[in-house]
């Protein structure tokens, strides 16, 4: 209950103990006021007083209810308006992130494309400096082996100069082995045709007295190189052998 109910209820509860019924005078004069009437007053003031205070009670209270009713239709109203603000922001922040996610995104792209030139610029200048290097790198292989293989031709060369030298000193020495052979020969077989000559000679001059006497036909040319040629013996050098006819 409230303290203002509780209050009046008192009040009342004085008022009707402090309301007796007043004796009546025999003179019909009203009566005296005495100390209950007072009071009784005084309650009456005090119950006005209180319903004064109650209804201004009951109208602050009526007025703070309508501005509470009042705060609270505010209050909506200020939630639908924030709400109605925030979907606005909501939106104009998805816009902006859309459109920012499109700048990004062809940021992205000619970064991108930028990056892909340049590495297709990069990959070209790296394949003609690869290109560059293989060249040169060729061109020394190529020095260098034919460096190595002129080294190779000049040294078999030389081998091939100091052989045929030593081919040819050999065939020399052979042919001067066999040339002073030959001239041993052809001294042993001078030697040896100037005994037979002599020999011959001896036997001819020692025949000729006989083939003088003999009465047989004179012999021809073919007989007596047939003749001679059993008088020449085996060996007896060229000469004998071209007087002998063979």
């Amino acid at each position: 209950m409230a303290p203002g109910a509780s209050t009046g209820a008192l009040l009342h509860r004085l008022l009707h103990r402090l309301s007796p019924s007043a004796p009546a005078r025999c003179d019909g004069a009203p009566p005296a006021p005495t100390a209950a009437s007072e009071l009784e007053g005084k309650v009456t003031h005090l119950m006005e007083l209180l319903k004064a205070h109650e209804s201004r009670d009951a109208e602050a209270s009526r007025l703070q209810q309508a501005l509470q009713r009042q705060e609270e239709a505010d209050a909506a109203k200020l939630v639908e308006l924030m709400r109605r603000q925030e979907a606005a922001s909501a939106a104009a922040v998805e816009e902006a992130k859309a459109a920012i996610e499109a700048q990004l995104v062809e940021r992205f792209r000619e970064e991108q494309a930028a990056a892909a030139e340049a590495h297709s610029a990069q990959l070209q200048q790296l394949s003609a400096e690869h290109s560059t290097q293989l060249q040169q790198a060729a061109a020394l292989l190529e020095a260098q082996a034919r460096e190595k293989f002129e080294t190779a031709v000049a040294h078999e060369r030389v081998i091939a100069r100091e052989a045929q030298e030593q081919a040819v000193l050999a065939e020399r020495l052979a042919y001067l082995s066999a040339l002073k052979q030959l001239e041993l020969d052809v001294d042993a077989h001078d030697s040896s045709y100037k005994s037979t000559s002599h020999a011959v000679l001896q036997l001819s001059a020692a025949l000729r007295p006989a083939l003088a006497s003999s009465p047989s036909a004179p012999a021809t040319l073919q007989q007596l190189q047939e003749r001679f040629a059993t008088l020449v013996p085996e060996g007896g050098g060229m000469w004998g052998h071209a007087l002998a006819g063979s």
